[in-house]
């Protein structure tokens, strides 16, 4: 059975190793057990949406040769 679970946790050091902790709720809620295999994504730090992007070259004062509008447009017309 596959699920997609977002959680957000901290690494904790085990031995020489480093692992995450799942949280006994989300273990008892999708019924896991002790070595079952899990898929991690690791998701980079950086800006999390292009609104944060934006928000951040406003702060640094950046000049862009276009509107912010004229971007977002360009970015919505890439999705469809």
């Amino acid at each position: 059975m596959y699920y997609m679970i977002e959680m957000e946790t901290k690494l904790r050091r085990m031995g020489n190793s480093l692992g995450i902790i799942v949280p006994a709720e989300i273990i008892s809620s999708k019924g896991l057990r002790e070595g079952e295999k899990l898929n991690v994504n690791i998701e980079e730090k950086g800006f999390s949406t292009v609104e944060d992007m934006l928000r951040e070259a406003r702060k640094q004062k950046l000049k862009f040769k276009r509107s912010t509008q004229e971007i977002l447009d360009e970015i919505d017309r890439e999705l469809e």
